[in-house]
């Protein structure tokens, strides 16, 4: 049997094997989804609000479907860090953010798990 991905409270349980690194005022990436037998969606931009060697929490606006296992592409090509400007990943789980619906979090398991996390490049804002 499944196990659940909410807590009792609505929150998504962590279960991430590699430890969560918060992130500050970083360049956002931009990332589309690649729906299986469809034209890939349009590109979007995400903010990175935490990240690990295997994945990322991100938000983004808010998202009409999606899709538990969907497969994205990832655009870092703002963070020379990655050592590559395209990343396959997977949605892996998604939540409402903010009271107005305007937002979502989202996070996405990376195809290829980084060797490292990479430095992130701090926005200007």
């Amino acid at each position: 049997m499944d196990q659940p991905l909410w807590d009792q409270v609505g929150q998504p349980l962590n279960r991430r094997h590699e430890p969560r690194m918060a992130v500050g005022s970083v360049l956002p990436v931009q990332l589309r989804f690649l729906p299986n037998g469809q034209p890939p969606g349009a590109w979007m931009t995400a903010d990175i609000l935490d990240i690990s060697h295997g994945g990322m929490a991100l938000l983004v606006p808010c998202l009409e479907t999606t899709l538990v296992g969907e497969p994205l592409l990832l655009d870092v090509s703002q963070h020379p860090g990655f050592g590559a400007v395209r990343l396959p990943a997977v949605l892996r789980w998604s939540c409402p953010a903010g009271e107005l619906g305007l937002l979502q979090l989202i996070g996405v398991q990376l195809d290829q798990p980084l060797p490292r996390v990479p430095p992130l490049v701090q926005s200007r804002k």
